[in-house]
Protein backbone atom coordinates (compact mmCIF):
# COMPACT_ATOMS: atom_id res chain seq x y z
CA UNK A 1 0.00 0.00 0.00
CA UNK A 2 2.84 2.34 0.87
CA UNK A 3 4.49 1.55 -2.45
CA UNK A 4 1.38 2.63 -4.37
CA UNK A 5 1.55 6.03 -2.79
CA UNK A 6 5.00 6.53 -4.30
CA UNK A 7 3.81 5.58 -7.81
CA UNK A 8 5.41 2.19 -7.38
CA UNK A 9 3.88 -1.22 -7.82
CA UNK A 10 5.14 -4.69 -6.86
CA UNK A 11 6.25 -6.53 -9.97
CA UNK A 12 6.10 -10.29 -10.76
CA UNK A 13 9.53 -10.93 -9.29
CA UNK A 14 8.71 -8.98 -6.19
CA UNK A 15 10.64 -5.90 -7.16
CA UNK A 16 9.09 -2.50 -6.98
CA UNK A 17 8.41 -0.94 -10.37
CA UNK A 18 7.18 2.53 -11.17
CA UNK A 19 3.86 2.90 -12.94
CA UNK A 20 4.76 4.92 -16.04
CA UNK A 21 1.20 5.99 -16.85
CA UNK A 22 0.48 7.33 -13.39
CA UNK A 23 3.86 9.04 -13.18
CA UNK A 24 3.35 10.79 -16.54
CA UNK A 25 -0.27 11.85 -16.01
CA UNK A 26 -0.04 13.20 -12.43
CA UNK A 27 1.58 16.53 -13.43
CA UNK A 28 -0.91 16.86 -16.28
CA UNK A 29 -3.79 16.20 -13.89
CA UNK A 30 -2.45 18.81 -11.46
CA UNK A 31 -2.08 21.31 -14.29
CA UNK A 32 -5.59 20.62 -15.60
CA UNK A 33 -7.06 20.92 -12.08
CA UNK A 34 -5.37 24.31 -11.60
CA UNK A 35 -6.56 25.40 -15.07
CA UNK A 36 -10.08 24.26 -14.21
CA UNK A 37 -10.07 26.28 -10.98
CA UNK A 38 -8.75 29.33 -12.81
CA UNK A 39 -11.45 29.00 -15.48
CA UNK A 40 -14.16 28.61 -12.81
CA UNK A 41 -13.01 31.84 -11.17
CA UNK A 42 -12.90 33.60 -14.54
CA UNK A 43 -16.41 32.35 -15.38
CA UNK A 44 -17.69 33.63 -12.01
CA UNK A 45 -16.05 37.02 -12.60
CA UNK A 46 -17.51 37.26 -16.09
CA UNK A 47 -20.97 36.28 -14.85
CA UNK A 48 -20.73 38.99 -12.20
CA UNK A 49 -19.61 41.48 -14.85
CA UNK A 50 -22.46 40.38 -17.10
CA UNK A 51 -24.90 40.91 -14.22
CA UNK A 52 -23.57 44.44 -13.65
CA UNK A 53 -23.77 45.19 -17.37
CA UNK A 54 -27.40 43.97 -17.42
CA UNK A 55 -28.25 46.25 -14.48
CA UNK A 56 -26.55 49.18 -16.17
CA UNK A 57 -28.36 48.41 -19.43
CA UNK A 58 -31.70 48.50 -17.61
CA UNK A 59 -30.79 51.79 -15.96
CA UNK A 60 -29.68 53.32 -19.25
CA UNK A 61 -32.86 52.09 -20.95
CA UNK A 62 -34.98 53.78 -18.26
CA UNK A 63 -33.03 57.02 -18.72
CA UNK A 64 -33.45 56.74 -22.49
CA UNK A 65 -37.23 56.35 -22.15
CA UNK A 66 -37.36 59.34 -19.80
CA UNK A 67 -35.22 61.46 -22.14
CA UNK A 68 -37.36 60.44 -25.10
CA UNK A 69 -40.47 61.55 -23.21
CA UNK A 70 -38.90 64.93 -22.45
CA UNK A 71 -37.80 65.22 -26.07
CA UNK A 72 -41.35 64.55 -27.30
CA UNK A 73 -42.70 67.27 -24.98
CA UNK A 74 -40.07 69.74 -26.15
CA UNK A 75 -40.78 68.97 -29.81
CA UNK A 76 -44.49 69.51 -29.19
CA UNK A 77 -43.77 72.86 -27.52
CA UNK A 78 -41.51 73.83 -30.40
CA UNK A 79 -44.23 73.04 -32.92
CA UNK A 80 -46.83 75.02 -30.95
CA UNK A 81 -44.59 78.07 -30.50
CA UNK A 82 -45.59 81.12 -32.50
CA UNK A 83 -42.98 83.80 -32.99
CA UNK A 84 -44.44 87.30 -32.55
CA UNK A 85 -44.13 89.77 -35.35
CA UNK A 86 -41.19 92.16 -35.27
CA UNK A 87 -43.50 95.17 -35.29
CA UNK A 88 -45.15 93.85 -32.09
CA UNK A 89 -41.74 93.64 -30.41
CA UNK A 90 -40.85 97.16 -31.54
CA UNK A 91 -44.20 98.46 -30.24
CA UNK A 92 -43.70 96.82 -26.84
CA UNK A 93 -40.19 98.29 -26.56
CA UNK A 94 -41.52 101.76 -27.47
CA UNK A 95 -44.27 101.43 -24.85
CA UNK A 96 -41.68 100.39 -22.27
CA UNK A 97 -39.53 103.40 -23.14
CA UNK A 98 -42.53 105.76 -22.81
CA UNK A 99 -43.55 104.25 -19.46
CA UNK A 100 -39.99 104.54 -18.15
CA UNK A 101 -39.89 108.18 -19.18
CA UNK A 102 -43.27 108.84 -17.51
CA UNK A 103 -42.10 107.11 -14.34
CA UNK A 104 -38.95 109.26 -14.15
CA UNK A 105 -41.03 112.40 -14.71
CA UNK A 106 -43.39 111.49 -11.88
CA UNK A 107 -40.46 110.65 -9.59
CA UNK A 108 -39.00 114.12 -10.25
CA UNK A 109 -42.39 115.72 -9.57
CA UNK A 110 -42.68 113.82 -6.27
CA UNK A 111 -39.17 114.93 -5.28
CA UNK A 112 -40.06 118.56 -6.05
CA UNK A 113 -43.33 118.29 -4.11
CA UNK A 114 -41.47 116.84 -1.10
CA UNK A 115 -38.94 119.69 -1.18
CA UNK A 116 -41.79 122.25 -1.34
CA UNK A 117 -43.54 120.52 1.55
CA UNK A 118 -40.40 120.70 3.65
CA UNK A 119 -40.00 124.36 2.72
CA UNK A 120 -43.61 125.18 3.70
CA UNK A 121 -43.32 123.19 6.92
CA UNK A 122 -40.21 125.13 7.84
CA UNK A 123 -41.96 128.44 7.06
CA UNK A 124 -44.96 127.39 9.10
CA UNK A 125 -42.76 126.50 12.07
CA UNK A 126 -40.99 129.87 11.83
CA UNK A 127 -44.31 131.75 11.66
CA UNK A 128 -45.65 129.82 14.63
CA UNK A 129 -42.55 130.51 16.68
CA UNK A 130 -42.68 134.17 15.69
CA UNK A 131 -46.36 134.47 16.67
CA UNK A 132 -45.64 132.90 20.10
CA UNK A 133 -42.81 135.27 20.77
CA UNK A 134 -44.97 138.28 19.82
CA UNK A 135 -47.98 137.19 21.89
CA UNK A 136 -46.84 135.00 24.81
CA UNK A 137 -50.36 135.18 26.33
CA UNK A 138 -51.77 133.29 23.39
CA UNK A 139 -50.21 130.04 24.55
CA UNK A 140 -51.39 130.65 28.13
CA UNK A 141 -54.92 131.27 26.96
CA UNK A 142 -54.83 128.04 25.02
CA UNK A 143 -53.69 126.12 28.12
CA UNK A 144 -56.36 127.75 30.28
CA UNK A 145 -59.09 126.81 27.80
CA UNK A 146 -58.13 123.20 28.12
Amino acid sequence: INAMKNNMVVGPVGHLQELPLLRDTTPLLNHLTMESNRLKKEIAQREELLSKIDEETESVEKERVKAESVNVNLRRQLQDYIVPEVIDYVQVRADLYDLTKTLKTWERKVDIAQMELQKYQKQWMLMREHSRSVNPWATMEQHAAL
